[in-house]
C-alpha cells in the first residue's frame, strides 16, 4: 500500500512537468554544468582557502591538515612547608601534523619517508598559507625541522568511487604563526 501511494505521488509530480522541464532537469546535473557557475568552478580543490608548501614548493591537491597545536610538559614541585604543589612549564614537546592530499604517480612523500628510514637527515619547512576568496595570502603557519614519522599510501576499492589520497604524519620542532 505504501509503495502504491509513493508511486502515485511521484507520478503526479511528473504529470505537471513539461518535456522542456524534464530535459532542463537532466541537463543541470553533472560537473560540466557547474563549471563557471560557482566559486569552485566545479572543482572541489578550488574551494580550499589554504595551500601547503614544503620547502617553498606548493603541494597540489591538498585535502586536509590536522593536528595543529603544541604542548608543554608540566613540572610539579612542592616549595616550602605550606603544603601547596606548584607547577611550572617544562620541556616543549615536538608537535605533530597530518597532511592528506590527492594521490599521484609522484613519489615525493614516499621518498622523503624513505630518506628518514635510511638514516639521512632530511628535515624540511612546511608552511600552511591561509587565503582570502581572491587567493591572496592573509596569514601563515610555518613548521620548521619537519620530518615524516608515517606515510600512508591510498586504499583501493572497486566499490567506492572517491579520490585516492595519501597521508603523511610529520613531527616538527617549532611553530611560527604570522598573521
Amino acid at each position: 500500500m505504501k509503495k502504491q501511494v509513493l508511486l502515485a505521488v511521484v507520478g503526479l509530480a511528473f504529470v505537471g512537468m513539461t518535456a522542456t522541464m524534464v530535459n532542463a532537469a537532466a541537463l543541470t546535473f553533472g560537473r560540466e554544468k557547474l563549471m563557471g557557475t560557482s566559486k569552485t568552478q566545479g572543482d572541489f580543490n578550488l574551494s580550499n582557502r589554504f595551500r601547503v608548501e614544503i620547502n617553498g614548493i606548493s603541494v597540489p591537491g591538498m585535502h586536509t591538515v590536522e593536528g595543529l597545536g603544541a604542548s608543554t610538559d608540566t613540572i610539579a614541585s612542592k616549595d616550602g612547608e605550606d603544603g601547596v604543589i606548584r607547577t611550572r612549564p617544562g620541556n616543549v614537546k615536538p608537535g605533530k601534523i597530518v597532511l592528506t592530499k590527492d594521490w599521484s604517480n609522484k613519489s615525493d612523500w614516499f621518498q622523503w619517508r624513505k630518506n628518514v628510514i635510511d638514516g639521512k637527515k632530511d628535515r624540511r619547512t612546511v608552511s600552511i598559507i591561509f587565503q582570502d576568496d581572491a587567493g591572496t595570502e592573509v596569514g601563515r603557519m610555518n613548521f620548521s625541522n619537519c620530518w615524516p614519522t608515517k606515510h600512508v599510501m591510498p586504499s583501493f576499492s572497486a566499490k567506492q568511487s572517491g579520490h585516492a589520497t595519501e597521508e603523511i604524519d610529520l613531527t616538527y620542532e617549532t611553530l611560527t604563526v604570522i598573521s
